[in-house]
């Protein structure tokens, strides 16, 4: 019977500091969030992919500068449509980017607050830019 007891103490006293972090990362704010992220950049995805910069504007918007190859200047005003298509399109690409762009979409849609999207063809002086809105990424998700 002790060594249940010991066990379970060792299982509480472990699960604390794990808990800890993950309430630590549920509670940062959506500016802070964003100056860890751009800390992190350049980050890379799929060679000449990137995001260059994450930065907060006010409390309106954040505007994330996301390097795309080359190839993509010729026909960047195609990829940089308003609509819904293009919008999921962006979304799900930038779902590849991992957890920390989650939580940082997550953050963005609870606050109700736009994410803009400046495209920087690599090499090319040209951008585009498209605005996703709260609502965009809630229409992503499958309906149950």
């Amino acid at each position: 019977m002790r060594k249940v007891a010991l066990f379970f103490i060792l299982i509480l006293t472990l699960s604390f500091p794990v808990a800890g972090n993950a309430q630590d990362a549920a509670c940062i704010d959506i500016d802070t969030l964003v100056e860890q992220l751009n800390a992190q950049c350049p980050i890379g995805h799929k060679d000449v992919w990137g995001i260059n910069s994450f930065t907060m504007v006010g409390d309106r918007y954040a505007l994330v500068d996301v390097k795309v190859p080359a190839s993509l200047s010729m026909i960047l005003s195609s990829f940089s449509d308003d609509t819904d298509n293009v919008k999921r399109l962006w979304i799900k690409e930038l779902k590849e980017y991992g957890e920390e762009w989650n939580q940082f979409v997550d953050k963005m849609v609870e606050a109700n607050r736009r994410i803009i999207i400046n495209l920087h063809p690599e090499g090319s002086k040209n951008t585009a830019l498209i605005t996703l809105l709260p609502s965009d990424f809630n229409k992503t998700k499958p309906r149950e």
